[in-house]
This record gives structure tokens, sequence and C-alpha cells, in this order.
């Protein structure tokens, strides 16, 4: 089973100012725009740190600088005594007020293999290169890994649930609509929330790349014992909150022919069902593809007003090699029926060249520009996730988006 441990966080004092200028979204999903819009908050926005300013080779150093800078300052400060973070989300979901709670702690580090985290998407390169200097720089876990856990009796979300009812120690609210409170717990009633999360193998939701990212960093640390341990937050998988919605894909350029001609309808019907949805926007796409068949996804041509339905054949799915439990889950069937037989190309390798390209929007799938190709995926299901990396298995990049995401800046580890 994982190990869990209590720790002594760095956090924002209120020498910073107020928290909810601080705070930021991880910084995978934080564009140019939104980088200066998060910096003019607050000249101790967390972004500072997540996404610093510079050239490639000033970046980092500069990044731990102003982390020293601001601990000098007394921006920051490290608590006092080791202890667990309970933190509650609350936020709009589709126009209905809803909440997630999470446990910050720090989890032992072990390999994928060992069983006791769960991977379910495979990482691209670049992001951990990224992450690894960036952690080597500051000393310091900035962001956490959001982290599922089975809870299948419900004790972690009982104990969470018990503090909602006591004052909390932190409170924001973010520009973006979001309630953050948080508590910070110790003794029993930490070791007991801790226990409850570590009752079973935990799943990795979002933060793969960090996650590989810390094993390297704790190799390259050498003795470091702090580096052995990294920075989660984890939430019951029975928790109402805990939603995860799709990414859709984007071609940007047809397959290569012989003579430059491509028809993506004759071409995909050799290996999918095709059926005409005509007169759909892309959100109703969106809602159509969601209660179709397993493994289906709904193509989207430039150009035209209509769209298709896209089945997986099932001769299809047998010549690809690609068993049941996989066949079921779109982003497998994309990468496998479409990438690979078509362009004879990996994700990863794809996403470098600039063929593919993701977005969580329907309208933007629903509007590449010609010769490319959109396609508009459903959400895969958690019992789908948890299959998959209970089997060892991993499932494509981007095939998950869990909403919202955890934000950087609440609290740091350092190393």
């Amino acid at each position: 089973m994982p190990e869990l441990a209590p720790f002594s966080a760095l956090r924002f004092t209120h020498a910073a100012g107020d928290l909810s200028l601080l705070l930021a979204p991880p910084y995978d999903v934080i564009d140019a725009e939104d980088a200066e819009e998060l910096k003019n908050r607050s000249p101790h926005n967390c972004v500072r740190l997540i996404l610093p300013d510079g050239s490639p080779g000033d970046r980092y150093v500069n990044a731990a600088a102003t982390l020293q800078q601001w601990i000098l300052e007394g921006v920051l400060d490290v608590d006092p005594d080791p202890s667990v973070y309970v933190y509650r989300q609350r936020y709009q979901d589709d126009g209905k007020p809803s909440e997630r709670i999470a446990v910050f702690a720090a989890v032992r580090l072990t390999p994928f293999g060992d069983g006791e985290v769960l991977p379910h998407e495979r990482t691209h390169a670049g992001p951990k290169k990224d992450r690894l200097a960036l952690t080597l720089a500051t000393r310091t876990q900035l962001s956490p890994i959001f982290m599922v856990a089975r809870d299948d009796d419900g004790t972690l979300y009982g104990l969470e649930r018990e503090l909602l009812d006591t004052r909390p120690d932190v409170e924001a609210a973010t520009p973006d609509g979001i309630e953050h409170s948080m508590w910070v717990v110790s003794g029993d009633r930490g070791d007991r929330l801790l226990s409850a999360a570590a009752s079973n193998p935990l799943l990795i939701a979002d933060g793969h790349h960090r996650y590989e990212t810390a094993l390297a960093a704790a190799e390259a640390l050498g003795d470091n014992v702090k580096a052995a341990h990294l920075l989660v937050c984890i939430v019951s998988q029975l928790d109402p909150g805990l939603v995860v919605r799709p990414t859709h894909r984007l071609l940007a350029q047809a397959p290569e022919t012989g003579d430059g001609q491509f028809d993506w309808i004759s071409t995909l019907s050799e290996s999918f069902q095709l059926e005409e949805l005509p007169d759909l926007s892309p959100t109703e796409a969106e809602e159509a593809v969601a209660s179709s068949p397993p493994g289906s996804m709904i193509v989207a041509l430039p150009g035209l007003t209509g769209c298709w339905l896209a089945s997986p054949r099932s001769e299809a799915l047998e010549r690809a090699g690609i068993p049941a439990e996989r066949a079921r889950i779109s982003p497998v069937v994309f990468d496998e029926l479409i990438l690979g037989a078509l362009y004879g190309l990996e994700a990863d390798e794809a996403s470098h060249d600039g063929i593919l390209s993701y977005s969580r929007s329907p309208a933007a799938a629903a509007s590449v520009p010609d010769p490319g190709c959109g396609f508009i995926l459903p959400a895969v299901s958690l019992e789908d996730v948890w299959a998959t990396a209970g089997l060892g298995g991993r499932l494509p990049p981007k095939s998950t988006y869990f909403e919202p995401k955890m934000p950087s800046g609440l609290l740091f580890r350092p190393l």
C-alpha cells in the first residue's frame, strides 16, 4: 500500500497580500495571455514560480531567486509542525453549485511497477525536462499531483466532511469563481485521514509528468531524504465533485497519399461504421457522442455543417490487436485506427510534428481548417481508467481531464 506522511508546508503569509490573487492553475493549462493576467494580479502570484520569465537558460535560476527573495521578505514561511491539509473547492458546474474535497500530504515515491501508485496516461518528453530543471533549481515541489483514492467504504470522504462544520484556517475566492477553503490538521485526526487515503493503491488523475519528474529529481538529489516523498492531493472516488471531462483531437493535415488527394469519409469507412448527423452544433455533437457506443467519436470535416458518428468496426479492432477492454476507450481507438493506421505515428510524434493538437472545446474540433479533420471524443469513465491502470496499462496522452484543476500556490513542499 502507498505510504503517506504529513509535512511542513511552505505557505504564503499575510505579507503576500490577498491569497485570492496569489493562486494559479497548473502550469500546463496556462497560455501566455493567462500568465500575463496572473502576474498583473499580484507581484507575488505563484505563476512567477511555476512559469518563470527569462531565457531558457535563465528562467529556472530566476524562479529560484524569486522563491528565496519571498522567503527572506517573509512573503513565504514554513509551518512549524508537520500537518495534513484538507482542502475544499466550491464552484459552479453547469450552473449548479458543486464542491470537491481533497487531502494534501506527502507520498513516498515508488516506481510505477510497484503497484502503490497507478498511472493511467502516457506522457510527452518535453514537459518532464522542464519540470525537472525547475525542481532542481528551486529545491521545492511547487505544484501537487492530483490523485484519486478508491475509498470503497467511504471512510476518507466521511472524515473529510467532519471538518466542514469547523472554521477553515485558509479562505480565498479566485476570479474564476472558485471558493477555496483549507484546514490544517494534525494529531490523531490527521493520522486517520492518511490511513484512510492509503488503504488501496492511489491513481494519478493529473500530474503524470510531475510524478515522473519527482522520481528523476529524487535520483539526482541522492541522499536528500525529503526528495523521496512528493506533494500530492488526494480525492475520494466517492466524492460527487470528482468529474472527468473529454479532450478532443485536432489533425492539422490529412495523411499523405501518392496523388495528393485524400478522402476522409471513404478512408474512415474502412475501419468505422459512419452515420451522418446533420444540423448538430459542436455542443450537441459532444452530448451525442457521450451516449454513443463505446469507442465511438464524432468526425467533423472542414467547411461542412454536418458531422459523422464513427463507431469502430470489430474486424478493424481485431486487425489492430486492440483488446476488448481498451476498444471501449475512444482515445485508444483514435490512436490505433487513425494516428497509427493512417499516419504511422504515435501521439508524441504527431504532437511534436504539429500534426496533432488537443482542445477541450468541441467548437475548436469542429472548425479545423482544410485539409485537416476534427474528432469530438466522449469522456473516459473513471471505471475504465481504474481498469486500465489496474492492468498496468496506459491511456494515450490527454485522455482525461479532471475539472476543476487543483490550483498551485496554496502550499509548497521544500526539499
